[in-house]
């Protein structure tokens, strides 16, 4: 039964991308347009390539000539009659605030029938899509609550850990992927002026996994630990857990005597671009920012010069309404991988990303005040094949006070 379906795909297939009867195969002229994203501002597209794929006969054109039209972009070229599957790329440029940046663009079309009836050209109209060559790597697992001391109800706050997975079905490096922190909290609602949320994030943190882009592979169905403090936090504290064998961690020079960081050799620094805490870095204990796995598309100082954020923001609060300001530094949406809305279930008040990057969230804590959250994780679900579920929607893609898997 499944061969017959096949068969009868393949049949539909080839009737409607089929060549004339006879021998003779006619060139015939196309028109390719290209329409960038509604959702940017002043977007410019350079470096566009499109690879034409002749679907019977396997033979290939490249045309890169696209030049504006309005609002699209726009190639001609001329090729054997056929059916064709199409597939551009290109490099967009935009604008995040006073800022420029970059991302490459994909597109696709496929079963493109090119022919030369009444000498006019036929036409295709693609729509472009960021594109990362790092899709499928996902956070599957944020432990942040932290466990606490036998018999208490006391936090030991330093056995926090990131999980990353490889979801795809190829390998991904690592290696130039950064973990991000927001800058704004759920349960705290702000006017921002200007508001870059629908372009970019802003941040509190960020740390790279260090490499030369080849340096950290990792296997389909593979993931990476990265601790906060990559030791065996048990030989401490017996309800926690073994994180000595973690392959990254964080680690931070303090400044302050009190919060002196410990550095395991046998893990890997993250390299630190940025972040804005005094002491120690940590993830917030109770759940209220959200982390964000990105692939960085500049240099340090690039970065640092472009991607600053000052903003002012609106307070609305019980004892009235003031005005302030606050300085950040900002990822744009286009460089994020994967991002995941965390809050205390009973205080989130708006979700501090695009909808575009995660429309839900997830939680451990019921309530500010809520000691159970001690000893519990979120945890990305798996559907049927055992593939990680990732629909950009934390609620729906996340199971919320788990038991941490490495515990």
């Amino acid at each position: 039964m499944r061969s017959y379906i096949y068969l009868s795909l393949i049949v539909a297939l080839l009737s409607l991308c089929s060549c004339n009867d006879n021998d003779i195969v006619n060139d015939a002229p196309l028109r390719i347009y290209l329409d960038l994203p509604m959702n940017v501002a002043n977007p410019v597209l350079t470096q566009a390539t499109a690879e034409l794929t002749n679907i019977e006969t396997l033979e290939t054109f490249t045309v890169s000539d696209f030049s504006a039209d309005g609002d699209l972009y726009v190639a001609n070229v001329v090729l054997p009659e056929g059916c064709y599957n199409i597939s551009v790329t290109g490099v967009m440029s935009y604008t995040v605030g006073s800022s420029t940046t970059s991302t490459t663009m994909k597109a696709e079309s496929r079963g493109v029938n090119v022919t030369a009836d009444n000498g006019a050209s036929s036409t295709v109209r693609l729509f472009f899509n960021n594109y990362n060559a790092e899709d499928g790597m996902v956070i599957e697992e944020l432990f942040f609550t932290s466990s606490t001391y036998p018999g208490t109800q006391r936090p030991y706050n330093d056995d926090q850990y990131i999980k990353i997975t490889n979801n795809s079905d190829h390998l991904i490096y690592a290696d130039s992927l950064a973990i991000v922190e927001s800058k704004f909290q759920p349960d705290m609602q702000w006017e921002l002026t200007p508001d870059l949320m629908k372009d970019a994030i802003s941040i509190s943190w960020m740390y790279l996994i260090p490499g030369d882009g080849n340096s950290v592979p990792v296997e389909p169905g593979e993931s990476l630990i990265i601790a906060f403090n990559a030791k065996n936090h048990q030989a401490i504290n017996p309800n926690s857990i073994d994180l000595s064998g973690a392959d990254f961690e964080f680690f931070d020079e303090s400044t302050n005597a009190e919060f002196i960081d410990e550095d395991n050799p046998d893990a890997v620094n993250l390299e630190k671009w940025y972040n804005d805490m005094w002491s120690y870095t940590v993830l917030h204990n109770k759940g209220n920012k959200s982390y964000g796995l990105v692939r960085v598309r500049s240099d340090f100082d690039t970065f640092i010069l472009d991607n600053y954020y000052k903003f002012g923001y609106i307070v609305n609060a019980a004892w009235g309404t003031y005005e302030s300001s606050g300085e950040a530094y900002f990822i744009p949406n286009s460089w994020v991988i994967d991002m995941v809305n965390l809050s205390i279930k009973s205080d989130w008040a708006w979700n501090v990303v695009s909808p575009s990057l995660d429309s839900g969230w997830t939680y451990c804590a019921e309530t500010s005040s809520d000691k159970t959250r001690y000893g519990t994780s979120v945890i990305r679900k798996r559907d049927a094949s055992g593939k990680l579920i990732d629909t950009n929607n934390s609620t729906n893609d996340f199971l919320p006070r788990q038991r941490p898997s490495l515990m």
